[in-house]
């Protein structure tokens, strides 16, 4: 072989080597280049001053919105719309309830877009507003405008960012931590309508509405204050994240758990809006009217939280399911209940197993999305949806209550909380099982 082939020989090795590593460093460029991952789970705080004081709040701010709904029926009946039957009246507190749900695909994008302080400013002005508006109210239609649409409105301004931004701060402790926040319903459920009863007897139907509204002004300016998001705003012009529902795994699931929780909140809401009715038709006299409403809501406090803890470690899902089904055999044991002691207490026993079931729901969605700064839209979303069951369940129940009494909508009640609870258990056996734990 003569020098010159060999030098060629050489170069051609060089050439070669090199050539071998520019393609190894090639294929190392793109996982160099690669967009940062969304914060894993373990990223999240779960804790700290911070963090506690968002949940400090948001619990100001579903006292005031869940709170003051948990109080309706406890007053209209008694006052205002004697002569409206129980069906006429619950349109009222359905609609208002489904402007709370429906709503929150709204703004839930505005918060993930801008954050929770505005939308909490300008969802305490109006709920003040709004009780100026009933306090002046005479006629049906105008308190349905009040209360069914303005409150409604603005009560999910006051929710939906709440909700979702305790999601920014917890991942493992999210029940407890969500709990919580829901218990702030239960603690308003207690003292509203006390609070209204006693307003009601020493200045007036009007003046008790109002000083509610001055009340829950106050509280909502603090927690905007205090209620903010931790993870990156969402950019880009896409307002609402329907790209979500090319995810078949989100996609399956939202529709087999609204379907779940729009029978569930269909059947949910029969003790929680005419316990007080039930009651009266029993023997209650005028007081303990109003008190029913706060033994129901005080038992529910416990139901949020102690459960939530427990959802934390032995899975959302699985208590939700648990709690569904025991809250479907409570409202066909209520058919029994004649006397004032047995309603008070199935009505205790109620609101600590519906309580779960309603503030466990917003912890079992974050996991299912691909990026934490859609949790807002991504709850929101689903919210939407469930909202029709919440405007359906209470007038029918009170149709049935007109038309045939009050045991035909005890086992309507029962029987969609039984099924919304089966279609959880289909739910519950499609969840990834690598995230069984924190998910389910």
């Amino acid at each position: 072989m003569s020098s010159t082939q060999s030098y060629t020989l050489k170069k051609l090795d060089q050439v070669s080597v090199a050539s071998s590593e520019v393609a190894v460093d090639f294929d190392a460029t793109p996982e160099s280049e690669s967009k940062p991952e969304p914060p894993s789970p373990p990223s999240f705080p779960d804790g700290g001053r911070e963090a506690w004081a968002v949940v400090t709040g948001a619990w100001l701010a579903v006292f005031v919105s869940f709170g003051f709904l948990n109080a309706f029926g406890t007053y209209y009946k008694e006052n205002q719309l004697s002569h409206k039957s129980e069906s006429d009246i619950a349109w009222i507190g359905a609609f208002q309830t489904f402007c709370i749900y429906f709503m929150g695909s709204v703004f839930g994008s505005i918060f993930d877009k801008y954050g929770a302080g505005p939308l909490l400013f300008i969802g305490g002005i109006g709920f003040s507003l709004s009780c100026m508006m009933q306090s002046i109210c005479k006629e049906f239609w105008q308190f349905f405008l009040a209360q069914g649409l303005l409150q409604g409105l603005c009560l999910s301004a006051l929710f939906s960012p709440s909700f979702a931004s305790v999601n920014h701060w917890f991942f493992k402790r999210r029940g407890l931590a969500l709990g919580i926040v829901t218990s702030g319903s239960s603690v308003g459920g207690v003292i509203w309508p006390i609070a209204i009863n006693r307003l009601i007897g020493e200045v007036g139907f009007g003046w008790a509405l109002r000083t509610c509204g001055f009340i829950a002004l106050v509280l909502t300016t603090i927690a905007a204050f205090m209620v903010k998001g931790r993870l990156p705003k969402r950019t880009g012009s896409e307002f609402f994240a329907f790209g979500l529902f090319r995810s078949p795994a989100y996609t399956t699931f939202c529709s087999i758990v609204q379907l779940a929780t729009h029978l569930t909140y269909i059947g949910i809401f029969f003790l929680l809006f005419f316990l007080p009715s039930y009651g009266a038709a029993n023997g209650f006299d005028s007081n303990m009217i109003f008190y029913s409403v706060s033994v129901l809501n005080a038992a529910s406090f416990f139901g949020r939280i102690l459960p939530g803890m427990a959802a934390d470690s032995w899975g959302r899902y699985n208590i939700m399911i648990i709690t569904g089904f025991i809250s479907a055999l409570l409202a066909f044991v209520s058919i029994a209940t004649r006397n004032t002691a047995s309603i008070l207490v199935v009505g205790a026993l109620y609101g600590f197993t519906s309580g779960n079931v309603l503030s466990l729901q917003g912890a079992c969605v974050p996991p299912l999305l691909d990026d934490p700064r859609k949790i807002g839209i991504g709850i929101g979303q689903m919210l939407s949806v469930s909202a029709f069951g919440a405007l359906l369940g209470p007038p029918i129940s009170g149709w049935l209550i007109a038309s045939s009494g009050f045991k035909s909508a005890q086992i309507f009640s029962g029987v969609m909380l039984a099924f919304g609870s089966i279609l959880l258990c289909v739910t519950r056996s499609l969840l990834p099982m690598k995230d069984s734990k924190w998910i389910a």
